[in-house]
């Protein structure tokens, strides 16, 4: 499905001829930097496509250049200064970036900036095409340098250089080749049309809840659709989830539980705890969906009872909520009553035969070489996405028409539509190595999320050519290996390879090679039913309740086992159990045991007669071993189970306490150890173990020495990181010459061996936080092969002189170390190194040789900048954060490449250079707390910026009126500055979506001279200067959310604010204007709506508190009427009296027959003594300190805090009144109980006083009746409608709003005094005496009741 054209993707080198291609302009480049590129590229066994090289005499320039970048993994583009006179390298550049392939652009003497923007020496170049060629040729020509300039290169301007460049770029193309296979990169085509038409149908920006269904059989990308759709709305629902293989996983053992476990994981960022059974999962989800919007993915749904259990019910979720399920089943969707319902159809033919064509011969063209056999194997495919990629992928490899034809046949045998048929054709296609492998992925190791290389380990123990076979498998598109390097199969694969073993036997599973559905493997041990057929078993009991199964159990989730049922399975292979408890004779398990996986074995140590001869992989981990083998415990040394080990994990093994002589496993070559914490020593025949490849101990924290490892020849990967008390590693370790990393993390070494030179193939030495460790030895830069060095957090004092020795390092990691004051200048000499960062060291000063870093991308530093920094061409990210600096040098322009300039908490930076103006790839530019008190006029230069965030710059008063030209510029973020006024220009930013500009209420910062970080109060004539926002801010079309808080607007805001149709989040709150617009109803979708404390918060008038805004509240009134006031969750008013319906303080609930409790509704009158100071109960958002708790027997069993937002400003009194419905104290709530409301003892907060309290509960048809109540008597009305009357009422009236109290009196006389303000009467509410505020409410309340 969806074409991507994204030129940062590669496609997998294995599949096709080329490695790299080359582009580059002859006359520039071809006898100088590509003629070295190209041979050093050839020297290594990469396959480079040239021109001059491929291209037969008389061929036609252009289709064998565009045969030879479809048919490479990877393009080099090097782009010199007359590249665009040449049509051809054009036309090149432009189909690089068509295909998708990876693009590593080289700027050779030309600047990144002029490359995007095709000026400088490629002007007279584009102009000369556009008098030759079409308009719409030389526009893409001109999207292809554009694309290519913003891509992050190399910058060379020296030719000394070229050397350099060559091995980075050499490394960078056999790195990518050797991950290539590993991608889940995929061709897909006709997605982006289908995303759309399905973004224009889910309509994310109107409000309402919309549920979407898509339905379409197995294999047709519904998957694939439902995850790029995703993608694309990620960034607009803060709480979101994707929830993949519901179908699957809902069959597992407490599966349902996983899935809501997942589900609330994501929605409540990670925060899932207490949920153990599904009841007490849908209580918890139904609490999170009630106050969030949300997007929620349902992959794979088969049944309606999956989507109850995971408590998606229409009515829990929040406004502008949405809900996508995929399923096979459209009935799943009808009987969910999905708002939209979208099939997903297979592929049209043309989109077909691209898919299809790419993957068996990989070309996108639709014509050439076995057109007609593809155009009738796509019509019998039946234009199936899955079936044309494994088909397809079938056939790669096959160039001869009768081959083509031969697969044709096969393909006319099957019926239409038979999916698992059409896959078949080419499992059958596999030798039988590869079929037996496929079969263990499909039935054992795909459930297991087993990694690749655990992978290979077991498959090598069985004497398999595993990555052989599995590079095949994955160029067959019948697995797919993950970015995590975990194994991934289409369910539709893993159920193919099912039914070809299922189909071995019918009724008798012991008659079948491999089981996996626990009913089935316990019915075939129970019964003995076992044969020699059975090769693997997975059998998984950590998760299953003892009751599901009728078998032996000693406690919940561990299942009692007999050796003897294994016995007569004499050719399994493999076996996995988890929580498992194996009693009888061990010698009865087979001994053709490859793979034994026992998970939380609770066997202290195994017994002697554990004796599979053939073991190589054993995996113990969590397990609660002590010790392992001797002649007492274990009876190996009279058995070959030593000799064939090759993999022992025992992580996780907290008991273990030594691991003893290990002379005997001479075959082993992986040993995991990690968070063995008992553990604290090591044999000495560890040292002795000549093809150990991978030894992990870390998190070993009780481990004290090492063993003399002088023998450890072939090991690759020495993992010590976390223990903590390893003081030293053996002094002789120049036999280990094959070690590639050495992690050495929080260890207590004070020193490095001196022999450490020895390991001339080390690539990656790490060091962090290593607190006793000062000093590197003389020798270390003699480790040639060193590309990763990272001392983070040591307690290093310097860095030898002779650093620059190590020409192969890459990344140079010295953040936050303390005693490093001084760098080398021979820092200068690391000419490939992309990665320095010195973020929180002392480093005073930076070398001037840092300048001669070219191949530098990313820098952090903790001092101040030598001018040299122009030189760091290729520099992408710039961090400061925490410096010292004062400005930045003139030099910064020099930084061609850069897009990401952070300076976090530089307090003393006053001032930016106007060079910045010239760093036009810019796209990020933060000044958090810094000094500045303006910004430069050329900052309007910078046409790529995208995030430009000033927070805190207190001292920044204007923004030039040059910003007006960041076309590009979509989120502003400047809270908290001294900025009260937007240049006129501030319309013209098309872009922006994001504007925050919010400030404290009524409180600056005190001068910087103070030395306490107090705020002082403005006086009254400081806190209401008019501020007006410019008449071109309603030009901002994209504005999606505006935080003007406390910015002082006054008088009327104008009528053509609605013109920002595009705003979703609006806060003006603690403002001076006295009138919205007369009309607001361009502002469609906004969602959220804060204004000051006339109402503080509204959303769809579920949330209302008027808290202070008594003027406000004596015009609202007659507009809440019970279908408003039943829709409400939270309302607060200034009042003193609740409804005398209600029951105060306690209330005892008795559930009434056939009558359920819908709502419990808690009203409080609180006030607030603002003689008693308290910092936190001022700053707080809401009241705290009201308790509302469920009693039972006297003795609590549930405690909630209500939502009283808006906290009062005056003692006046306030009604809070909280309506809980779909919540916990519903559901919790149980016959005999009783609910009381109380204050917390002791306080939060002081100065809260809880002056009444009532309760009333809600019961079915207690308030569901809609029609006119006018003529009925209260003890008939709806519970909606008695709180109208008793809100709405004259003499209720006198009670709730209060409005002049003695206390409001005596404020008004103190505030008509002379004098300063303190804090109890520092609130001056603006809608107070405004008669037009009105006008506000009245909008709102309408608006959002319609």
């Amino acid at each position: 499905m969806a074409e991507n054209n994204d030129v940062s993707r590669s496609t997998p080198a294995f599949r096709l001829r080329w490695d790299v291609f080359l582009s580059f302009r002859g006359e520039d480049t071809r006898h100088g930097i590509t003629e070295l590129l190209y041979t050093e590229l050839e020297r290594k066994g990469v396959r480079v496509f040239r021109d001059n090289d491929v291209l037969n005499h008389g061929d036609e320039i252009a289709p064998g250049l565009l045969e030879g970048i479809e048919d490479s993994a990877a393009a080099i583009a090097i782009i010199s200064p007359n590249y665009a006179s040449s049509r051809w390298c054009l036309e090149e550049l432009a189909t690089i970036c068509d295909c998708g392939r990876l693009i590593l652009p080289v700027f050779y003497f030309v600047d990144p900036s002029d490359v995007r923007r095709q000026r400088g020496p490629f002007e007279r170049g584009f102009r000369d095409l556009e008098s030759r060629f079409k308009e719409h040729e030389v526009r893409r020509w001109r999207d292809a340098m554009a694309k290519t300039g913003g891509r992050v290169g190399w910058v060379l301007q020296n030719k000394e250089e070229h050397q350099s460049l060559i091995q980075l770029l050499v490394r960078r193309i056999l790195d990518e080749l050797s991950n290539t296979p590993m991608g889940v990169a995929s061709y897909t085509v006709g997605l982006n049309s289908r995303v759309e038409d399905l973004m224009r149908l889910l309509d994310v920006k109107s409000n309402g809840i919309q549920v979407s269904g898509f339905h379409g059989m197995g294999g047709v990308g519904k998957t694939t659709l439902a995850k790029a759709l995703y993608n694309k709305l990620v960034s607009q629902f803060e709480h979101r989830s994707f929830i993949s293989n519901v179908r699957e996983a809902s069959m597992q053992p407490n599966g349902l539980v996983s899935l809501q476990r997942k589900l609330l994981g994501d929605l409540s960022l990670g925060k899932a705890s207490g949920v153990n059974d599904v009841s007490a999962g849908k209580i918890a989800i139904k609490g999170i969906l009630n106050d969030k919007r949300v997007l929620v993915v349902l992959d794979d749904v088969d049944d309606v009872s999956q989507l109850g259990a995971l408590a998606i019910k229409r009515e829990w979720f929040y406004e502008g909520s949405r809900i996508i399920i995929t399923t096979r089943d459209r009935n799943v969707l009808l009987a969910y009553h999905a708002d939209k319902i979208y099939e997903v159809k297979e592929l049209g033919f043309s989109d077909s035969l691209k898919l299809f064509r790419y993957h068996a011969l990989g070309s996108k063209n639709s014509s050439g070489a076995f057109l007609q056999q593809s155009q009738q194997i796509v019509s019998l495919t039946g234009r199936l996405p899955l079936a044309l990629e494994v088909f397809g992928s079938f056939l790669f490899d096959k160039r001869r028409v009768e081959e083509w034809e031969d697969a044709l046949h096969k393909l006319k045998q099957i019926r239409p539509r038979h999916l698992h048929d059409i896959l078949k054709i080419s499992f059958d296609g596999l030798d039988d190595e590869e079929k037996c492998i496929f079969l263990d992925i499909a039935c054992l190791f795909i459930n297991l999320g087993m990694k690749r290389d655990n992978a290979v380990d077991i498959l090598k123990g069985c004497g398999f050519r595993a990555e052989i076979a599995i590079n095949v498998l994955v160029a067959r598109s019948l697995i797919k290996i993950m970015e995590d390097n975990t194994l991934w199969m289409h369910d539709q694969m893993r159920d193919m390879g099912r039914q070809i073993v299922h189909l071995e036997n019918l009724v008798d599973p012991g008659m079948r090679s491999r089981l996996w559905n626990p009913s089935d493997i316990l019915t075939v041990l129970k019964d003995r039913m076992g044969t020699r057929h059975v090769q693997g078993i997975i059998l998984d009991f950590e998760n299953f309740p003892k009751e599901t199964f009728h078998y032996d159990s000693k406690k919940d989730g561990e299942m009692i086992l007999h050796t003897e049922a294994f016995q007569s399975m004499v050719c399994l292979r493999l076996l996995q159990l988890s929580n498992v408890q194996l009693e009888g004779n061990f010698k009865c398990l087979p001994p053709e045991l490859k793979w034994l996986r026992w998970r939380r074995c609770p066997l202290k140590n195994l017994p002697p007669s554990f004796c599979p001869p053939q073991l190589t992989v054993l995996d113990l981990s969590e397990s609660k071993i002590e010790s392992l083998w001797g002649w007492k415990l274990w009876g190996w040394y009279n058995n070959e189970v030593a000799a064939n080990l090759m993999v022992m994990n025992l992580r996780g093994c907290c008991n273990l306490a030594a691991i003893p002589d290990l002379s005997r496993h001479q075959a082993l070559e992986k040993l995991i150890l990690e968070r063995c914490t008992s553990l604290t020593t090591i044999h000495k025949s560890l040292g002795d173990m000549t093809m150990l490849r991978h030894l992990n101990m870390r998190d070993c924290s009780n481990l004290v020495e090492l063993p003399n490892v002088s023998g450890l020849k072939h090991l690759e990967i020495l993992i010590l990181s976390g223990c903590s008390r390893l003081k030293a590693i053996p002094q002789d370790i120049r036999g280990m010459n094959s070690l590639r990393e050495l992690l050495l993390d929080k260890t207590a070494i004070d020193k490095l061996p001196e022999s450490i030179f020895w390991l001339t193939k080390l690539e990656r030495l790490s060091l962090n936080d290593c607190q006793s460790l000062k000093q590197l030895p003389l020798h270390i830069t003699q480790l040639v092969s060193l590309r990763d060095l990272s001392l983070d957090g040591s307690a290093l004092e310097e860095i030898p002189n002779s650093i620059g020795s190590l020409q192969n390092l890459e990344k140079l990691s010295l953040m936050r170390c303390k005693s490093l004051t001084v760098l080398p200048d021979s820092l200068g000499d690391l000419k490939l190194l992309s990665k320095l960062w010195l973020k929180e060291s002392s480093v005073k000063e930076l070398p001037t040789s840092i300048g001669s870093l070219f191949c530098l991308k990313h820098l952090s530093v903790g001092s101040k900048l030598p001018v040299s920094i122009g030189g760091l061409a290729s520099v992408v990210e710039l961090q400061l954060d925490g410096t010292l600096i004062v400005d930045l040098p003139d030099q910064v322009d020099g930084l061609k490449s850069l897009q990401k300039l952070e300076m976090r908490n530089c307090v003393s930076l006053r001032s930016l250079p106007e060079s910045i103006g010239r760093v036009l790839t810019l796209t990020t530019l933060i000044m958090v707390n810094a000094a500045i008190t303006e910004l430069p006029d050329s900052i309007g230069m910078l046409e790529n910026l995208i995030m430009l965030n000033l927070n805190e710059c207190m001292q920044l008063c204007s923004l030039p009126s040059s910003i007006g030209k960041l076309k590009s510029l979509h989120h502003l973020r400047m809270e908290q500055t001294a900025v009260t006024e937007l240049p006129e220009s501030f319309g013209m930013l098309s872009s922006l979506m994001v504007l925050k500009m919010a400030k404290k209420p009524y409180f600056h910062e005190v001068s910087e001279n103070s030395k306490n970080d107090e705020l002082k109060l403005l006086s009254a004539e400081e806190k209401w200067l008019p501020v007006a926002l410019p008449s071109s801010f309603s030009n901002l079309s994209s504005l999606e959310e505006l935080n003007a808080r406390a910015w002082k607007i006054s008088g009327k805001i104008p009528d053509d604010f609605e013109k920002l149709s595009a705003l979703e989040n609006l806060n003006l709150c603690h403002n001076d204007f006295y009138s919205l617009p007369c009309s607001l109803r361009g502002l469609s979708i906004l969602k959220k709506l804060h204004l000051s404390h006339c109402l503080e918060r509204l959303k769809s008038l579920r949330m209302l508190y008027m808290t202070g805004c008594r003027s406000c509240c004596s015009e609202a009134k007659p507009k809440l009427d019970k279908n408003i006031l039943r829709n409400l969750y939270y309302l607060s008013v200034p009042g003193s009296e609740i409804p005398d319906w209600f029951t105060p303080d306690v209330v005892s609930y008795i559930k009434p027959k056939n009558r359920v409790l819908k709502a419990v509704i808690i009203g409080v009158v609180v006030s607030i003594n603002h003689q008693i100071a308290d910092d936190l109960r001022d700053e707080l958002p809401v009241v705290v300190g009201v308790e509302v708790k469920i009693l039972r027997l006297n003795k609590p069993v549930f405690n909630t805090g209500p939502r009283l937002a808006g906290v009062p400003k005056t003692d006046e009194d306030h009604l809070y009144l909280c309506r809980y419905q779909d919540q916990p104290l519903v559901y919790y709530l149980k016959d005999g109980d009783r609910i009381q409301v109380t204050m917390r003892d002791p306080p939060i907060v002081k100065g809260v006083q809880l002056k009444k309290c009532g309760i009333h509960l809600v019961f079915e048809n207690d308030d569901d009746y809609a029609g006119d109540e006018e003529s009925l008597s209260e003890s008939h009305q709806s519970v909606s409608r008695k709180l109208e009357t008793f809100i709405g009422s004259s003499d209720d009236n006198d009670r709730v709003l209060d409005s002049i109290s003695e206390v409001e009196r005596e404020g008004q006389a103190r505030r008509r005094e002379p004098r300063s303000l303190d804090r109890a009467s520092s609130f001056v509410l603006p809608f107070i005496v405004l008669p037009s505020s009105f006008l506000l409410l009245s909008w709102l309340v309408s608006k959002f009741y319609m």
